[in-house]
């Protein structure tokens, strides 16, 4: 009967109340003067805290225990009467940063039940939560009272400002003082600005501005997450959070600066030149909104992109939050840039890259560097005596095209990747010194799922790779286009280029090659402007291969995407199982049969013509073009504008 009784009983007695009420208070007054008996040298005398931390308390006993967050009327109601406008403030700011703890959700009402016994139902989880939580902003109240000399005299802060009595006397004598009654113990608005802490977020107040940490910050994340070396990347990144957000103090940043960044860099368009910052480019001066109008249409900056620095940032947050972020009262993590992340919803009407089409790429393959055409600036110019040379502006967009390989995976191939003497012939893709970041580390995949073999397709064999290859190897070379990555010195020497690989390409012959085939047929492009660039051969290379009946999983081995399935992540291992060579030659099967032949009409060379390895895949513009200035302009836009800068020259030479 009694084990009954208790069951179903639905209150708490006042004696059960009193012992959570007075277990709560116990436990956080040594927190919450905790900073006051052994102050912390990076840390000033904040008195104002306290009475925050009480008011922070209070407003949470004003919602319910599953409650999300604490609107600004409870803050407003919570704290009417013994708390001031820049209080009530503080308090906004820290449930902001913090949000509803632990202490607050019933998990804390229904753990202090079974502490002392007490029966468990709705409604005591909902008495005992309350209790802790006042119990909580008791221990912050008294706080309030630790240089009080009643406190002071007895020696032992912890057992004074427990002992019930010697309180109310402290509390009495400071009312008394202050002339107040006992129902208004706020001090006066000119105290609270003198008692305001300096910061209300952070445990260390400092001098530091972001900018000045960026160095050490970097080397920690690197080391930490074991990421390599990205040709300072992310470093950049750092830089660009610095100068968006005005390079504050490490103390006096807020949760609102994550937002204000995004809001900030979706300002900054593309092709914006960013340089160093304080030293170079657009960073070199402060930032200025002013500056940024909206930014619309094609030099938006992607939201991919924005996701890409906050992932960066929320990086760094992890490591500073045990330093300069170092939250106050010790948990959550105050600079999130996890929740201002932009929500990528792809649309299939509206993709963002468009691939290059079957047409496209036999009017790319079609041009004088693939029939027959000058050397080097004019392999793109129709001339009485045509070669073929090969280099990286002949092989890399073929490997796009008929391997699926993303630019820096082909440009930064070695001779050590490529087997030709073997039943299927095949290019390893994988790290490699030539792709190295540092000149230490191997690099050059951006996944671990990107390292795979890919069987090469008939016409890449039969245009003459296998000899081209050899070629390469008799010149004691290891880069299969080592033109992209040094430059040869009068003294015999190689200087690595800055920016080799993929850039190097890119500035060399991609953009005099699609700008030259732009001219002949307009490339695909998307409702934002985009047209279709190198990496659309890889988006055409994956869309050609995903027919009906061939399966993801072949796909993303080919492809170099990571598996979906858990099958495909711990069990898949066809090739381990039934052997690579089984296995390549299913891949090459189904990329003969898929993938369109699109160089039908390239003529195979009658021998291997290399140029001196300065001089080569350095293509030029079409004749009449200026890729330089002009990429993919069409004919009217380039007339237009050259006749509009000769009408200026004109006016010019006769204001003179």
């Amino acid at each position: 009967m009694t084990i009954e009784t208790v069951a179903q009983r639905q209150n708490l007695t006042v004696d059960e109340q009193r012992a959570i009420y007075r277990a709560a208070l116990e436990k956080v007054i040594g927190l919450a003067i905790g900073d006051l008996v052994a102050p912390k040298k990076y840390r000033g005398d904040e008195p104002g805290m306290e009475r925050i931390m009480a008011g922070y308390y209070a407003a949470l006993l004003r919602v319910r225990a599953d409650a999300e967050e604490v609107p600004d009327e409870i803050v407003d109601a919570a704290m009417r009467d013994e708390w001031n406008d820049k209080e009530r403030h503080l308090v906004r700011k820290m449930l902001a940063a913090f949000g509803i703890p632990d202490e607050a959700r019933s998990s804390a009402g229904e753990a202090a039940l079974r502490e002392i016994g007490a029966p468990i139902s709705e409604s005591t989880i909902h008495q005992a939560r309350a209790n802790v939580l006042r119990g909580m902003m008791e221990a912050h109240k008294r706080a309030e009272l630790f240089n009080h000399p009643l406190i002071a005299a007895v020696g032992d802060p912890f057992a004074a400002l427990l002992d019930d009595s010697l309180v109310l006397e402290a509390r009495r004598a400071q009312l008394a003082e202050a002339g107040r009654q006992v129902t208004s113990t706020a001090p006066a608005a000119d105290q609270i600005a003198e008692q305001a802490p300096t910061s209300l977020l952070f445990a260390r107040d400092t001098e530091i501005r972001f900018s000045e940490q960026i160095d050490d910050l970097v080397g920690k994340m690197f080391a930490d997450n074991k990421w390599k070396p990205d040709d300072g990347r992310t470093k950049h990144m750092l830089e660009a959070f610095a100068w968006l957000t005005g390079d504050k103090k490490m103390s006096d940043y807020e949760p609102e600066d994550a937002d204000e960044f995004v809001r900030r860099m979706s300002r900054i368009p593309l092709g914006f030149k960013w340089g160093k910052l304080n030293a170079s480019g657009g960073m070199a001066v402060p930032f200025s909104l002013s500056d940024f109008p909206e930014v619309q249409g094609k030099d938006r900056r992607a939201d991919r992109t924005i996701n890409s620095y906050l992932t960066k940032m929320e990086a760094a947050a992890k490591i500073l939050r045990k330093s300069h972020w170092l939250p106050k009262q010790g948990f959550g993590q105050i600079m999130d840039f996890k929740d201002p992340r932009k929500k990528i919803e792809g649309d299939p009407s509206e993709p963002e890259r468009v691939p290059l089409t079957e047409e496209n790429l036999r009017t790319l393959y079609g041009l004088p560097l693939w029939q027959g055409g000058g050397g080097a600036l004019k392999r793109l110019h129709i001339v009485e005596k045509p070669v073929v040379y090969q280099d990286a502006a002949y092989w890399v967009p073929l490997l796009g095209t008929y391997a699926g390989m993303s630019r820096e995976e082909a440009c930064g191939l070695e001779l050590i990747d490529v087997e030709v003497e073997v039943e299927t012939p095949y290019i390893l893709v994988r790290e490699n010194m030539t792709k190295t970041k540092d000149g230490v580390t191997p690099a050059g995949l951006k996944r671990k799922s990107r390292r795979r073999a890919l069987p090469l397709h008939s016409e890449i064999l039969r245009l003459g790779f296998a000899d081209y290859v050899m070629a390469v190897r008799g010149e004691g070379r290891e880069s299969l286009f080592l033109e992209l990555y040094s430059k040869q010195q009068t003294s015999g020497d190689y200087k690595r280029w800055g920016k080799p690989g993929g850039p190097q390409f890119y500035a060399r012959a991609w953009r005099g090659m699609i700008d030259a085939c732009h001219s002949i047929l307009p490339l695909p492009m998307t409702s934002g402007g985009k047209h279709a660039d190198y990496h659309s051969q890889r988006t055409f290379h994956y869309s050609a291969m995903a027919s009906e009946g061939v399966s993801e999983a072949l796909l993303a081995r080919h492809i170099g995407h990571s598996a979906r399935t858990t099958g495909g992540k711990n069990y898949n291992r066809r090739a381990l199982a039934l052997g690579e060579k089984r296995e390549l030659a299913e891949r090459l099967e189904v990329l003969e049969r898929e993938v369109p032949n699109v160089t039908g009409h390239v003529p195979a060379p009658s021998k291997v013509n290399l140029l001196h390895i300065n001089n080569r895949s350095r293509v030029g513009s079409a004749k009449g073009r200026d890729a330089s200035l002009y990429f993919l302009w069409g004919e009217d836009a380039i007339l237009a504008d050259k006749r509009c800068k000769a009408e200026m020259r004109k006016a010019a030479r006769g204001t003179k």
